[in-house]
């Protein structure tokens, strides 16, 4: 049990550094000073999530996710084989096909927010289907 503890919170370091580096290229690709978006929030808003892949026993009772933003800032996704994500582009849903080892980072709502002067950011429409093995 100790050794998950030591493993997580190292994992939610460096999920951190990510974030960090993301928000400061964010800010500056929008004329901001790189440290805008972490000032303005002044904290760290993340959420960990695990979409594992289902057998094909548990069909009556699983469900993929409906359609949905996230309330975040950024989400960042570590991608492993299992299938299952899609996004809303030009209207229609398209997969994300899974590269292990990879992160897809979706932009959330309050991102969207902070910096709703700059109109063509928007949050990321997606859902997640079932997908069995």
């Amino acid at each position: 049990m100790i050794a998950d503890r030591k493993y997580a919170a190292e994992y939610l370091t460096n999920v951190r550094r990510v974030e960090i580096t993301l928000l400061g290229a964010i800010s500056e690709s929008l004329g901001l000073e790189r440290d805008y978006i972490e000032k303005k929030l002044g904290g760290h808003y993340a959420s960990l999530n695990y979409y594992g892949a289902c057998e094909q026993s548990d069909l009556e009772l699983t469900y993929g996710v409906r359609a949905h933003t996230d309330p975040t800032i950024i989400t960042i996704l570590l991608q492993d084989d299992v299938p299952g994500l899609q996004v809303l582009s030009e209207d229609k849903w398209m997969d994300v096909n899974p590269i292990p080892g990879t992160v897809v980072v979706h932009v959330g709502d309050l991102l969207q927010v902070i910096i709703y002067i700059f109109s063509y950011i928007y949050s990321t429409l997606k859902l997640g289907f079932l997908n069995c093995y």
